[in-house]
C-alpha cells in the first residue's frame, strides 16, 4: 500500500514539475511576442 502511494506521489510531482516548466516557457514566449509587437508595430 505504501509503495503504491509513493509511486502515485512521485507521478504527481513529475507531472507538476513538467506543468510548471511548460507554463514558465509559455509565459516567457508570450512576453517576448508582446514585446516584439510593441517594438515593431508601434
Amino acid at each position: 500500500m505504501k509503495n503504491k502511494i509513493e509511486k502515485e506521489t512521485r507521478e504527481h510531482k513529475e507531472f507538476y514539475e513538467n506543468f510548471l516548466r511548460f507554463t514558465t516557457y509559455s509565459t516567457v514566449i508570450v512576453i517576448a511576442i508582446v514585446a516584439l509587437m510593441a517594438i515593431f508595430l508601434v
